[in-house]
């Protein structure tokens, strides 16, 4: 790479401070006000939190309050920088005003939300700092797990792993009625990997590597932290009871995929993914969960002994299926895709490494009757694709030292003639990570991918795997939990993977992308428009 190539993609990547992002300004808001069921305040700031002996880390958060509704609709997260988790229920219209005090533009993305295109958080709606943006939406989801997180052009991967990110749980009558564990039985786990300084300080661009022709590597594989947060702290034991518990479990790290399960090595039971309950509990022996994702289980404590003890892990998996092999037949990291990322983790812990997350102790002897209902919803429309159901392709593809989507990278406002769709139409959209360049070397440049859809929710029709890749895949692809409704699926090298996706009757420019939120930033992004 010249100087002058360097020069331009750390301008255009924001890793320099002429690359600070420059979005239009001037408050937003939607056209029109609504009578609001509930209205909040939601407010971006830099602040501090104690989070190792010494000095307090600095971070950015977002705090809330309630200016119309139940007070139980913010719950705040003590000692953490996490931001406040929002109850809504099905139905409410709700109107949100952010307010950014943030030194740089900002914008929030409901994530799994069904929103309207001013509602959604598309980066060209990003405020600049002391202005605020008026969000108004009905909420039309199902009860489920849903986040938000900031989402402006290029500074996505900075913002959150600086601290801004919170859950939104959603209620409903059918899920009220399986009177499932709540209040002080229902845990949420928000997982992060996070690096610090020497001074407790979060370390990110500071502490990327430059590899191969001059390229920062944490950009290329994605951030990697030396330990994982949950909930925006230091785990601590949870002392728990003998009872089921529901675990509401999200992974919210910029790049990390963690294979979950239980020390004990007993099956998971899951009632639901990112779109809410799945129409049965299904079991895993452990849980495959990418950026983006989450996956809504049942702890069963009922039969410990007090004294039991267990702990949330994250079990090992080759790094291989996560960095950028060079030649070498199926990717097992050989020559300078594997130098690249030993680069990029040299001060990390290596994707795919064994991890301690959290730490149960079951400390009382409690007796609660809970029987999980053998159905837990009904699902419409059926599950088979409508005859004559347009299929697209969408290839995943590096060159340029790059990833792209069909060999397109993001702009504000570019839509091609494929991303267009009409409102309430069902699509088969087919993401294929087999082909992912075509210039020499670069052909063989394979990672997985978790894709992520703006706006609506989708189902896992089939996936296929290409037999060389198969012997890796397996070490992650029994976790798959794709029984339910889906707005993030992860896609492995070597795979192909069938999405079906009734668009939103809302019309406008929406987003899919790489929730990878390095290759995010770099453009690994595409608009897509309702009509």
């Amino acid at each position: 790479m010249t100087a002058l190539h360097r020069r331009e993609f750390l301008r255009r990547f924001g890793l320099s401070a002429a690359g600070a992002v420059s979005l239009t300004r001037g408050t937003r808001s939607q056209s029109h006000r609504t009578s609001a069921d509930v209205e909040l305040e939601l407010r971006a700031a830099p602040s501090t939190v104690a989070l190792l002996p010494g000095s307090p880390t600095r971070v950015w958060s977002y705090s809330g309050r309630v200016i119309k509704g139940p007070p139980t609709t913010i719950q705040t997260m003590t000692q953490s920088y996490g931001g406040p988790i929002l109850r809504l229920q099905h139905g409410q219209r709700v109107r949100i005003q952010l307010v950014n005090d943030l030194p740089e533009p900002t914008i929030v993305h409901w994530h799994g939300l069904d929103v309207p295109e001013q509602a959604d958080g598309h980066p060209r709606l990003a405020i600049g700092s002391g202005q605020r943006y008026t969000y108004e939406f009905e909420v039309i989801n199902r009860a489920g797990t849903y986040w938000y997180h900031p989402h402006p052009h290029m500074r996505t991967g900075s913002q959150v792993m600086h601290g801004l990110a919170g859950i939104i749980l959603v209620s409903d009558g059918v899920e009220a009625a399986h009177k499932l564990p709540a209040g002080a039985d229902e845990i949420v786990c928000v997982l992060q990997d996070r690096r610090f300084d020497e001074r407790n300080q979060f370390v990110y661009t500071s502490g990327m590597s430059i590899g191969m022709m001059g390229m920062p590597t944490e950009m290329m594989t994605g951030f990697l932290g030396d330990r994982v947060l949950v909930n925006g702290r230091l785990p601590e034991t949870l002392s728990l009871a003998t009872r089921p518990y529901r675990v509401r479990l999200m992974n919210g790290s910029n790049s990390r995929v963690y294979k979950l399960a239980w020390s004990d090595d007993g099956p998971i039971t899951v009632i639901g993914t990112d779109g809410g309950l799945l129409e049965r509990p299904v079991t895993r022996r452990y849980l495959t969960l990418a950026p983006g994702e989450r996956v809504d289980t049942i702890l069963d404590l009922s039969s410990r002994p007090v004294g039991t003890r267990l702990t949330l892990r994250s079990l090992a998996f080759p790094s291989s299926l996560f960095d950028l092999p060079m030649g070498g037949g199926r990717g097992r990291g050989r020559g300078m895709g594997r130098g690249m990322a030993r680069a990029a983790t040299s001060q990390s812990l290596p994707m795919g490494a064994p991890l301690d997350l959290l730490p149960v102790s079951v400390d009382r002897r409690e007796h609660t009757r809970f029987a999980l209902p053998p159905r837990l919803s009904t699902f419409e429309p059926a599950w088979q694709p409508p005859p004559g159901v347009p299929t697209r392709t969408v290839r995943i593809d590096f060159h340029r030292m790059r990833f792209f989507l069909n060999g397109r990278d993001f702009d504000l406002a570019d839509v091609a003639e494929e991303e267009t769709v009409k409102a309430g139409s069902t699509h088969i959209w087919e993401f294929d990570n087999r082909a992912s360049g075509s210039r020499g070397m670069m052909a063989s440049m394979r990672m997985g991918h978790p894709i992520h859809l703006h706006g609506r929710q989708f189902r896992v029709l089939r996936r296929q795997i290409d037999p060389e890749y198969a012997p890796d895949y397996r070490s992650l692809s029994e976790g798959f939990v794709d029984e339910g409704w889906k707005d993030t699926v992860l896609v492995m090298p070597g795979e192909r993977v069938q999405v079906l996706v009734q668009f939103s009757r809302y019309p406008g420019l929406f987003l899919y992308h790489c929730h990878n939120l390095e290759h995010e930033d770099m453009g690994m992004m595409r608009n897509y428009r309702i009509v």
